[in-house]
């Protein structure tokens, strides 16, 4: 049944739903309109020359996403978001009311488009809502819309939904009309997350299980070629061509275990708060291995079962968007296992209520309306409580580090605030807490980047010497653009207290080799101010 149809017979009622999906969104999310900018906000849009000059953005359009330096762990090349943030640079100026405004907009359209894409696929509007509404009080949507860095899921959630909606169209009354709109739409979404590369195997689930392969292979071909040349130009562009060599089969077991993680996250979303420590991941793996298979075995049973698990085939294929994070071993950044990575696979959870609530009998419904009502109210509270998280950095960074105090990750960035609060003894005190307690993980070696916060403390509590030979032997012996850039600055900026200006601009030459920061700008300029 087409989707233009099944409006047309149930037009009062979608008019409704519709409308009250949005409303739900925007009463849920209107407390982070005053929320500040947080994480990885600074570096990405606080501070980023690319967000704030036309020109600079024009010029590094072909630079990885975290340029500025380019940072060699974080292999990321997304040109459509990064425009998304200097759009609203251009609209509400620095202040994060209008980037966070957005990110809220952005939830609201997506939760439509999953009430839409379920309402074509199923024919019915109240399934189709029950799972919208599940995706709206999702509680672990809290990261992806609360904090602004999180929008590349949103983003990516947009195009995602909106090219297999075209190619829901086009499987069920061809048309290339629907054809090249799913391109369309396709094409730009992988120039704001590269995970969508695996849309393909969205569109073949898809295919498949509405029973349409004669029409939908040659598409698939298509789509699959425009993935293939998307992943070669990705490469060439982030540098992040060679990160499958570290893959091994000897990761299986641990690939099996996020596996378990992410199950857990979509079917049963509520956990002490929203920030999951490899420390966990480490010490239950049975636990892991458990919800793995429990989901393996949902998802058999549902393709068995075709004719009565309708949603839930329908929401298996955005299962996929998961497979390039499903190794933490090759994920570019901290935590590899992030909740926000659900964002859009968390339909599976409300299409998997609604075919179970399906399946019961006519005296069970006032137990499933009484159920599907408290669980609502419970959704909607832990999602409140989680958005509290991130209000601001030391909301985060304190409350987390209270949560989770063997999680070395956490106190390098609470040391930089409290470096920038001027708190400089409690600054050290975190970091070489961070050092000693990360210092044995597997999963992220912080040495590098303690020694060179503690060589930046070093330099303004009165040891300078120590902080310029810490600095020195980093610059010397990473293997990390972006720990040299940053070393470099710190002797520059030693240079610079003791009056040795043509060091200091030579340090700041080596540096800009590297990579143009408005700090580095800023530095040079002070320098030449102070010589006159």
């Amino acid at each position: 049944m087409a989707l233009r149809e099944i409006a047309a017979s149930s037009r009062k009622l979608c008019i409704l739903l519709v409308p009250l999906l949005l409303v739900v969104n925007l009463l849920l999310y209107s407390g982070t309109l005053g929320f500040d900018f947080l994480k990885d906000d600074h570096v990405l849009v606080e501070n980023n020359p690319r967000v704030k000059s036309g020109k600079v953005f024009l010029d590094t359009l072909g630079k990885r996403f975290f340029a500025f330096p380019d940072f060699a762990f974080l292999h990321y090349w997304r040109p459509l978001t990064l425009l998304s943030y200097r759009v609203d640079y251009l609209l509400w100026g620095e202040t994060p009311n209008g980037f966070h405004l957005a990110n809220v907009l952005i939830n609201a359209a997506v939760t439509v488009l999953v009430f839409l894409f379920f309402l074509a696929w199923g024919g019915r509007a109240v399934p189709a809502f029950l799972v919208a509404l599940w995706f709206s009080l999702f509680p672990l949507h809290a990261e992806n819309v609360a904090w602004i860095s999180g929008r590349p899921d949103l983003l990516a959630a947009l195009f995602v939904l909106a090219a297999a909606l075209a190619f829901l169209r086009f499987l069920d009354a061809g048309g290339t009309k629907f054809l090249l709109f799913t391109f369309l739409l396709f094409m730009p979404g992988l120039l704001v997350k590269e995970n969508l590369v695996v849309f393909p195997i969205i569109a073949l689930i898809m295919t498949l299980m509405r029973g349409r392969w004669r029409r939908g292979r040659l598409p698939l071909a298509g789509l699959a070629l425009v993935s293939a040349v998307f992943a070669l130009m990705h490469a060439i562009i982030s540098g992040s061509g060679g990160m499958l060599a570290r893959a091994s089969f000897s990761q299986v077991p641990i690939v099996f275990q996020a596996i378990g993680v992410y199950a857990r996250m979509i079917l049963v979303p509520i956990f002490p708060d929203p920030y999951f420590t490899m420390v966990q991941f480490e010490s239950r793996p049975l636990e892991w291995v458990v919800w793995a298979l429990l989901v393996l075995f949902i998802l058999a049973i549902a393709v068995w079962k075709k004719d009565r698990w309708v949603y839930t085939r329908g929401a298996m294929g955005f299962l996929v968007l998961m497979v390039p994070v499903l190794n933490p071993v090759l994920v570019p950044s901290y935590p590899p296992l992030a909740m926000r990575f659900v964002y859009l696979p968390a339909v599976m959870g409300g299409a998997l209520l609604v075919d179970l609530g399906m399946r019961l009998g006519r005296k069970w419904k006032p137990v499933l309306m009484a159920v599907t009502v408290l669980s609502g109210i419970a959704l909607y509270w832990v999602n409140m409580v989680y958005q509290d998280y991130f209000r601001n950095d030391e909301a985060f960074y304190a409350r987390l580090i209270s949560n989770h105090p063997s999680d070395g990750s956490l106190y390098l960035p609470l040391a930089l605030k409290r470096a920038n609060e001027k708190r400089y003894p409690e600054a050290l005190n975190l970091v070489r807490r961070g050092v000693e307690i990360s210092k044995n993980s597997r999963w992220m070696d912080v040495r590098e980047m303690a020694a060179l916060l503690e060589a930046n403390l070093l330099l303004v509590t009165g040891e300078p010497e120590a902080g310029f030979h810490r600095a020195q032997r980093i610059e010397r012996e990473t293997t990390q653009d972006g720990m040299r850039f940053k070393a470099l600055m710190i002797m520059a900026k030693y240079h610079e207290m003791r009056k040795e200006f043509a060091e200091s601009l030579a340090e700041l030459d080596r540096a800009e080799k590297l990579g143009s920061t408005a700090e580095l700008f800023l530095q040079r300029c002070l320098v030449l101010a102070r010589m006159g």
